[in-house]
């Protein structure tokens, strides 16, 4: 039983046993009231307060164990069940000492003795049972001793209670006053050989503890043992349940305590093991930012520190993306290694092979790998894919995995079922199906392990395969990217579960494809030739603002565009062709890409870079100033950026300009 310190179940566990605890201690500080401790013999009140401050400890103990995350189970319940056992005979004890020697309390000390008598005998039993669930120890193995036990346990509580009658262990006089019988030490028979056969189980089992658990049992065992001789040939002071409650102390410190810090210890270890898993998995989204024909995403959510499901995509070459998910059986750190293991296997052999496309032969090869040596019987369902990007043609296998959900055209998604092929790892020899789709422009592929369907809420219900193609399907969310898909689908899982604990692994990965390339997203751009004359300026000019129109561009800058056009096309009309007769076209092309105006102007006249001239001082008067220059200055002071290239025979100057 693990503690879930959220839950209803351990609220009312706490509660009720802090009330318990609180409530024994309260009776037995208004029974010294009541009683009047501070008139009875010196003797008497050191065990009285020795047994209240037991008490107060065994609250806190209490408190410690159940708080503690680090101890959990049925090893976790015995203790609190010893803990609880002794609490019981410390208010008998102290009640003993309170009411000896008051004859109008005499059935009440004998109902205090009897009870007393009867903590030791369980004390032992369930220190028994205590070793046995530390051990782990076959039922079939511990059985029979347990039955003898249980049984020497029945018969010492009935001899308990027999002595009402016959008084053979102890006796209360008229004057209500205990004396011991004369078969006080026989009591202890039990106790002492119980506590003795369970410590000869913990020497014959010692390699499966450590050396300060061992001391800690034996601990236990001989002290309280030691003093139940001492007390049968001293009577004065009770220290049995006081010494025990002082002894849980001890195992608490030293098995729990410096186990934490073992565990500790390990637990830093599996993180370090889960943030090497972690880095095994592709993280950084978008993860080709310069590949625009698709969109992916992924995440994994593990149940525990580390899982057994994993997700991957790699390109295979320019034109082959491969996609990957999968889920391997088991949870924890069997299932990681074999993750690992598989995941390697998986993109080696799709490296190798992939570009023929054969994701039947893939996974064919790494079964026969993951069947040589898997004495385990471990396995791992696996959807493969192979995408060629050009195409939009997809080939894909699945072997004993989750259904994929498909998105084509304006269809919503629905699960697309196709004869699955075994897990891998089953079985070798094993044929791969292999199955082929062609994506379109638009269309979304959706994949995810069985901890999505599986996700279980407070009620035990599953949030199932309805429930997320409604996520998946919830037009009010509008135009999604793969990560937003990714998103929403976890978003509606956490809504559903509503807190529950995760008992799987939830991984998905959504893959969108464009099948428009970088290449493909770049505006062409409009052009225009005419005869390189002053009197096609406007032509040149409606060209530019008609373009300048469509994409809204700011007065301004229209404005700056227009006057540094009108310049360089001027420049060309009246000196490009100069010495060609006059006679030459003049060619303009246009584009804006997000936001900035681009314009080519192309000539086949003279060579002549006009940004290499020194720039004209402008400090100067105009009757001192150079003539020229001045039309190209204040075209490189507009615009955003002027360049020159002398190429083909041509001069080409590019204008460029955020709108």
């Amino acid at each position: 039983m693990i503690i879930d310190l959220e839950s209803k179940n351990f609220r009312v566990r706490a509660g009720l046993g802090s009330l318990f605890f609180i409530l024994g201690v309260a009776l037995a500080v208004g029974g010294m009231l009541f009683f009047h401790i501070e008139q009875l013999p010196p003797v008497y009140i050191v065990n009285v307060t020795m047994d209240l401050c037991a008490m107060v400890l065994a609250y806190i103990l209490y408190i410690c164990c159940i708080l503690d995350k680090q101890w959990n189970g049925d090893n976790l319940n015995y203790f609190l069940l010893m803990l609880v056992t002794d609490f019981v005979g410390l208010n008998a004890d102290m009640l003993c000492w309170l009411v000896d020697g008051k004859p109008e309390y005499r059935i009440l000390c004998v109902g205090a003795n009897t009870v007393f008598y009867c903590v030791s005998p369980i004390l032992a039993y369930i220190f028994w049972r205590y070793v046995i669930t530390f051990l782990n120890v076959e039922k079939q193995r511990s059985n029979k001793y347990d039955v003898i036990f249980r049984t020497g346990l029945f018969m010492a509580l009935g001899l308990r209670l027999l002595n009402i009658f016959f008084g053979y262990y102890f006796t209360v006089d008229e004057n209500g006053v205990y004396h011991r019988g004369d078969f006080f030490t026989v009591a202890y028979i039990y106790s002492f050989a119980v506590m003795i056969l369970t410590l000869i189980l913990v020497v014959f089992a010692r390699r499966r503890f450590k050396p300060y658990q061992i001391v800690a049992l034996f601990v236990y065992s001989f002290v309280p043992v030691a003093v139940g001789i001492i007390s049968i040939f001293f009577y004065g002071i009770s220290l049995l349940c006081p010494v025990f409650m002082t002894t849980f102390l001890l195992m608490y410190c030293i098995l729990n305590v410096v186990q934490g810090k073992e565990k500790s210890v390990a637990e830093n270890e599996l993180h370090m093991a889960a943030v090497i898993q972690e880095n095994m998995l592709p993280r950084i989204f978008p993860p080709y930012p310069d590949r625009t024909e698709f969109d992916i995403f992924a995440s994994m959510s593990p149940a525990k520190e580390v899982g057994g499901d994993f997700y991957d995509f790699f390109l295979i070459d320019d034109d082959h993306l491969a996609l990957v998910i999968a889920d391997v059986s088991g949870k924890g750190i069997p299932a990681s290694l074999y993750m690992m293991v598989s995941k390697s296997l998986i993109k080696s052999q799709t490296l190798a092979i992939g570009k023929e496309g054969s994701t039947s032969r893939i996974l064919g090869n790494v079964n026969s790998q993951l069947c040589e040596s898997n004495d385990l019987n471990m396995f791992v369902t696996v959807w493969l894919g192979i995408l060629t990007v050009s195409t939009g043609e997809l080939t894909y296998s699945n072997a004993g995995h989750e259904y994929p959900v498909f998105k084509k055209g304006t269809e919503p998604f629905k699960v697309e079922k196709t004869k699955h092929s075994p897990p891998l790892g089953c079985m070798d020899g094993i044929r791969f199906k292999e199955e082929k789709t062609r994506l379109e422009p638009g269309d979304i592929i959706f994949l995810y392990t069985d901890g999505v369907a599986e996700a279980t809420n407070r009620d035990q219900e599953l949030f199932g395969l309805d429930r997320l193609l409604a996520s998946l399907n919830d037009e009010t969310r509008g135009e999604r990217s793969a990560m937003g898909i990714d998103f929403d689908v976890k978003y509606s899982v956490d809504m559903f579960v509503n807190g529950a604990p995760q008992f799987d692994d939830i991984t998905m990965l959504t893959f969108k494809y464009t099948g428009k390339s970088k290449a493909d997203n770049v505006m062409e751009y409009d052009e225009i030739t005419v005869r390189a004359e002053v009197d096609n300026l406007d032509k040149i000019q409606g060209f530019i603002e008609e373009r300048l129109d469509a994409a809204e561009s700011s007065p301004k800058a229209a404005m700056q565009i227009s006057v540094s056009v009108e310049e360089i096309y001027v420049n060309i009309c009246h000196y490009a062709y100069k010495d060609k007769g006059g006679e030459g076209d003049a060619t303009v092309r246009m584009r804006i890409v997000e936001g900035v105006a681009e314009i080519v102007f192309e000539d086949s006249g003279v060579r002549y870079d006009p940004l290499a001239r020194e720039e004209p001082d402008v400090t100067l008067s105009a009757e001192e100033r150079e003539i020229g220059g001045l039309g190209i200055f204040l075209t490189r002071k507009s615009m955003d950026d002027v360049s020159y290239e002398y190429r083909d025979g041509k001069n080409i100057l590019t204008l460029k300009k955020k709108i």
